[in-house]
């Protein structure tokens, strides 16, 4: 759950420390949030005040059916209680976007992030295990803090404090999270001089939202920004790598907007794939990359790529040029 309340210099969102002595996450600043129990499920439960029924929740989500979609909604608003003892309801949650973990880690999670707009002056009410510290804090003021070495996050963390920093107030978050018109299964296009496009449609674990990926190579293939966390674009791109009988070797950034590296760590830390990108990008990531500076050649893969300056200006942003003057993006 993304708790949103006003404060002093823009909206604040708050993240909870998890304790050193937990199981997952130790130590790490998260969103208050846990796993969906049984009991969720069932209509009529007291926490899905707001919500009409079933269809109503799963209309919201778009992707579920609506008894784990309900089930869902009252997960998210019990464990923020039970968290943090600030109150919302079902009614007032804004589903924001979906994560699903690698298949190679032993330790698997499925995940719908939702948003509770709350009160100026909201405070954390009452102690849980789960949580040693909690702070209120601006989306920007998060990203250069994890930037700084002083705030740890987890990449769905991350980016969705990126999805927010423009946003201002509930209904800029529910328009920053629409979902798209494209649910229909993503494709990986036909390979020309080396080059095959990827039409994501989670691009930053937004159910629907279209972006462009590119596989680069022959044999050794070059993943240029997976923006998908949920797996469902992974799961295509690996058919079509096998089917080329060809493997991945390296992911490349074309920058860190949300929908070019959200999907990186189901690579890096899946498949433990190396990732590049442009100046800027290491101390904003929370897996490991190399920064690659213009001129300097993408190292792995069989079709060359070289750095080119891109003139975006956020951090990590870097084209790449490929043979016949083709430029990415």
């Amino acid at each position: 759950m993304v708790l949103i309340r006003p404060g002093p210099d823009g909206p604040e969102v708050l993240l909870t420390r998890r304790p050193a002595t937990m199981a997952f996450a130790a130590g790490i600043h998260v969103f208050p949030g846990g796993s969906v129990d049984p009991d969720d499920a069932v209509e009529g439960h007291p926490l899905a005040a707001g919500l009409t029924g079933p269809d109503a929740a799963a209309r919201l989500v778009g992707t579920m059916d609506p008894r784990t979609a309900l089930a869902h909604f009252v997960a998210a608003t019990r464990e923020t209680l039970e968290e943090t003892g600030i109150a919302v309801t079902a009614g007032e949650l804004i589903p924001l976007s979906r994560w699903v973990t690698p298949a190679t880690l032993a330790r698997r999670f499925d995940v719908w992030f939702f948003a509770a707009a709350v009160p100026a002056g909201t405070q954390v009410g009452q102690g849980s295990e789960e949580v040693e510290t909690a702070e209120w804090i601006t989306p920007a003021a998060g990203l250069a803090a994890a930037r700084a070495g002083t705030l740890s996050l987890l990449q769905p963390t991350l980016v969705i404090l990126e999805q927010l920093v423009s946003v201002t107030d509930r209904a800029a978050v529910a328009a920053a999270f629409t979902p798209g018109e494209h649910l229909d299964p993503p494709t990986v296009g036909s390979a020309r001089a080396g080059v095959a496009v990827v039409d994501q449609r989670w691009a930053g674990g937004i159910p629907g939202r279209r972006a462009p990926g590119w596989l680069v190579g022959e044999h050794d293939l070059v993943l240029v920004d997976p923006g998908d966390p949920t797996g469902v674009t992974s799961e295509v791109i690996d058919i079509a790598v096998a089917a080329r009988g060809g493997r991945l070797v390296g992911i490349a950034l074309t920058g860190l907007r949300p929908e070019e590296h959200a999907g990186v760590e189901l690579y890096a830390a899946g498949g433990g794939l190396p990732v590049v990108a442009g100046p800027g990008a290491g101390p904003a990531t929370p897996y490991p990359v190399t920064e690659l500076a213009p001129g300097q050649a993408v190292p792995f893969g069989d079709v060359p790529m070289s750095a080119i300056a891109a003139d975006r200006g956020n951090p990590g942003a870097i084209d790449y040029l490929l043979p016949g003057n083709r430029r990415l993006p």
